[in-house]
C-alpha cells in the first residue's frame, strides 16, 4: 500500500477557498434580505426580524441562512480542489497566459 503525504499547502488553500465560498454565500443572503426588506417596506408591511445566530438578525428564516452557508462551503470545497488542480498541477494560471499573450503580440 502506498502512503500519501498530506500536503499542508493544499489543505490551507482549500480551507481558504471554503471560507471565501461561505463569505460570498453570506453576502448573497444579506443582499436577498435587503431586497426583501425593501420590497416589504415599499408595500407598507411591517418587517419582523428573526434571530439567526449571534448578532445576525434577518427577516428570512434561519433555515435559508444555513442553506446558503452550506452551499457556499460545499461549493468552495469543490472550487478549491479544481483551482488547485488548474494552478498547481496543470500550471494553467494567469501569469502563463500573460506570457503567451505577450509572445503572440510581439510576433505580429
Amino acid at each position: 500500500m502506498k502512503k500519501q503525504k498530506i500536503n499542508i499547502k493544499k489543505v490551507v488553500y482549500v480551507i481558504l477557498v471554503i471560507l471565501l465560498g461561505k463569505m460570498l454565500a453570506f453576502i448573497a443572503f444579506e443582499l436577498l434580505s435587503l431586497k426583501l426588506v425593501r420590497s416589504l417596506e415599499e408595500r407598507g408591511f411591517a418587517v419582523i426580524y428573526n434571530h439567526i445566530l449571534g448578532p445576525i438578525y434577518s427577516p428570512l428564516p434561519a433555515g435559508i441562512y444555513w442553506v446558503f452557508i452550506i452551499i457556499g462551503a460545499v461549493g468552495g470545497f469543490f472550487l478549491g480542489l479544481s483551482w488547485w488542480r488548474i494552478v498547481y498541477v496543470e500550471h494553467r494560471h494567469w501569469s502563463n497566459w500573460c506570457k503567451c499573450n505577450r509572445k503572440t503580440k510581439a510576433q505580429k
